[in-house]
């Protein structure tokens, strides 16, 4: 039952990073607007290390008890994803989207309710969780088409989750090559 909890916490060996000098510029400035909401936009070209760099971000925001989403514009990108994760938090994400079980479903509603669950990683709808200690939102590949919903409910996950920065009064990055 506690399979998503128990992933989370295992920890794996994890890899030491060091960010090169522009990295830490970046990483400086996202530190800046630390407990206040905040648009930045976290730009580079493909490989440039923008993920290595919201990652440190991630890691200082869970240091100060607080939760992380980090949303996916694609399901099938969530599994790359969490191995390069896993070699630098050392443990498993809790993962969030559709082709998720119910009873997953549950433990992890249940983990981040309790703030148990520390980091989300997961498509649009993880952005309707019910976070209770929410202090960053990090949308990667900002720009993709594929945060748009365009069926029932119309709404772009994006512009959601800005919103919802705001309403918490926290930090969002949105992460790109192309900013949109």
């Amino acid at each position: 039952i506690k399979k998503v909890e128990e992933n989370s916490k295992k920890n794996k060996k994890k890899k030491n990073y060091k960010l090169n000098n522009e990295q830490v510029k970046a990483l400086e400035y996202l530190n800046i607007v630390n407990n206040k909401f905040d648009v930045s936009v976290l730009q580079g070209t493909t490989g440039s290390g923008k993920t290595l760099v919201y990652f440190k971000r991630i890691k200082k925001i869970i240091d100060q008890n607080k939760q992380a989403l980090v949303l996916l514009p694609e399901i099938f990108l969530t599994n790359e994803f969490k191995f390069r994760f896993e070699d630098f938090f050392g443990f498993e994400p809790a993962i969030w989207h559709s082709k998720i079980t119910p009873k997953n479903k549950r433990i992890i509603w249940q983990g981040i309710i309790k703030n148990k669950i520390k980091i989300i990683v997961g498509a649009r709808s993880a952005l309707l969780l019910p976070f209770k200690k929410l202090g960053v939102i990090v949308v990667d590949e900002e720009h993709d088409a594929s945060y748009k919903q365009d069926e029932g409910a119309i709404y772009n996950a994006r512009d959601m989750a800005i919103s919802r920065a705001s309403l918490e009064k926290i930090p969002i990055h949105l992460v790109t090559s192309i900013p949109s």
